[in-house]
């Protein structure tokens, strides 16, 4: 079999692909793109067992409907670095793959194709499973959303149930997202019409970071559609799919979490408090990176105190009224948060120094995050 395509075709459709492959694999296959040539397409397919991606190409092929497997990495480092405008692929005896490019010749090793696990779908036999639900965006919005939540997921495998981003419908025609680690939590509403679901599913963060960059991609269409089918998740978009397994487990009561009142309610502008933050933050601990917001009436005071380096503080002028305080707080979190909302209004809820802050933005009434104090 030999086929060729256009190299910046395939390095795009790589560059999809490649990033769910693990650095490190105990199953050497896993390590490896599934290319099949069908037709005119070339099909290219990578997954983690949790996981799994499909795109396809345009090519010209010698031999249609043919399977070989390359090490993904390995494979778009060589399609990165080649040079001309096409690249050949040609199947030699025992999985050896021969690439070539402009003046350069490379020769790869593949695996038997048969190996190639299967990709996270729906029933082996293709019955279809009852579908839980089906939520259709915008992709700019669904984008959005995971950018407003994904970043307050656990990076703790432990706590399997917080390693993922909650999907749920609060009410018929509306989606939420919602996503944290324990110390801090974020979330966010859209409209969705049409969209209703009983319970909520828990949508793993590799997944939903792959599915970001889906919605990056250029595409026709502007809407996409999330298909929550039994324990799976899927999404199309143009010649691409990413599909996931769901994570298994109850997500805990986040609405106890989210304190109904304030006593305080302190508006500033974004770029005021993210930059802030950021130079007040130099001198944090490494460890903890906390700093320390002190109110008097009409300023509020952002320090850091590290004995091994030193001290920062800086005041800044905001609407408070009321008995000074101080109460600290990982600037981390806070600016990871600050950093995925637009320019505009940012208003702090506080209410002393042990209760959780509320941050909400005024471009953004159906965002909310919540975040615990610390100790200073």
């Amino acid at each position: 079999m030999e086929l060729t395509l256009k190299r910046t075709d395939f390095l795009a459709g790589l560059a999809m692909v490649q990033g769910i492959v693990e650095r490190r694999n105990t199953v050497p296959i896993l390590g490896h793109v599934l290319m099949h040539v069908e037709d005119t397409a070339l099909k290219l397919a990578a997954t983690d067992l949790e996981v799994g991606i499909r795109t396809q190409l345009p090519c010209a092929a010698a031999k249609a409907d043919a399977q070989f497997t390359l090490g993904a990495r390995k494979l778009f480092e060589v399609v990165r670095e080649a040079e001309g405008d096409t690249i050949t692929l040609k199947t030699l005896d025992n999985d050896w793959i021969e690439l070539r490019c402009g003046r350069a010749r490379f020769k790869m090793m593949g695996l038997d194709p048969r190996s190639f696990p299967a990709m996270p779908e729906r029933n082996a036999d293709g019955a279809a499973r009852r579908t839980a639900g089906t939520l259709t965006l915008d992709a700019a919005v669904l984008a959005q959303m995971i950018d407003r939540t994904i970043f307050a997921v656990s990076p703790d495998e432990a706590r399997y149930n917080l390693s993922g981003v909650y999907l749920e419908s609060p009410a018929a025609g509306a989606a939420r997202m919602v996503a944290t680690d324990g110390h801090r939590l974020a979330l966010i509403d859209r409209e969705a019409a049409g969209f209703t679901m009983t319970g909520g599913v828990i949508i793993p963060r590799k997944g939903l970071a792959e599915l970001r960059k889906l919605l990056a991609e250029p595409a026709a269409e502007t809407t996409v559609e999330l298909v929550l089918d039994g324990q799976l998740a899927r999404c199309r978009r143009g010649p691409s799919e990413v599909s996931m397994r769901l994570i298994e487990g109850e997500f805990p009561d986040y609405r106890g979490v989210i304190p109904k009142t304030s006593r305080f309610h302190i508006a500033l502008p974004r770029e005021t408090l993210i930059s802030t933050i950021r130079r007040a933050a130099i001198f944090s601990n490494e460890r903890f990176h906390g700093v320390k917001l002190a109110f008097a009436p009409g300023t509020m005071t952002v320090s850091s105190t590290s004995p091994e380096t030193g001290e920062a503080s800086e005041t800044v002028e905001v609407d408070f009224h009321g008995d000074e305080f101080s109460v600290g707080f990982n600037a981390a979190y806070l600016q990871q948060v600050l950093a995925v909302l637009d320019d505009g209004p940012i208003t702090l809820g506080l209410t002393d120094d042990v209760s959780p802050g509320v941050i909400t933005a005024e471009t953004d009434s159906a965002f909310q995050y919540v975040v615990m104090p610390m100790r200073l």
